[in-house]
């Protein structure tokens, strides 16, 4: 969420008047929390799609391939990725074109198919997440080791 899209204190006051639930310190909070993990991920994301072309979709699917050398069935990235079954297809047909991921059908029963990470695709992130993940531990050094065990904490309550 934009900064200028933001309700001001003073809006949100208003409508606790019609609705005495909303408490417009927590409707705040919330949505800087969300503008935050936005500006953040913008910043992160930017930076791996201008330098390496690589989407958030593509990055989660190639990562979860990654941990599974075995392979994975593409129903099972999609719901893993968080993305639609049509999305991983042009995503896999596309990351295939590439000669990041093979999809092989699976030995017992050839109708379902398997995607693999290639060797190209696997150098290819030995190249990527380093630096991604340079990218986000600088960030979080920002904060002390107290500080980012307490924000954790914090939100997976908010997310339970």
């Amino acid at each position: 969420m934009k900064q200028s899209m933001m309700p001001s204190r003073a809006e949100l006051e208003r409508h606790a008047k019609t609705v005495p639930e909303i408490h417009p310190s927590e409707v705040l909070a919330m949505l800087t929390i969300l503008q935050t993990a936005g500006t953040i991920q913008s910043r992160i994301m930017d930076v791996l799609q201008r330098d390496y072309r690589l989407s958030e979709g593509k990055l989660c699917v190639m990562i979860q391939l990654h941990q599974s050398p075995e392979g994975c069935a593409p129903s099972i990235l999609a719901e893993r990725a968080g993305i639609t079954r049509a999305s991983v297809s042009v995503m896999l047909r596309n990351l295939e074109t590439e000669g990041f991921v093979t999809l092989v059908s699976d030995d017992e029963d050839r109708r379902a198919k398997c995607v693999r990470l290639t060797k190209k695709g696997r150098a290819f992130l030995d190249e990527v997440l380093p630096e991604h993940y340079l990218r986000i531990t600088k960030l979080m050094g920002r904060l002390t080791a107290e500080e980012q065990k307490t924000l954790t904490g914090l939100l997976e309550k908010l997310a339970s």
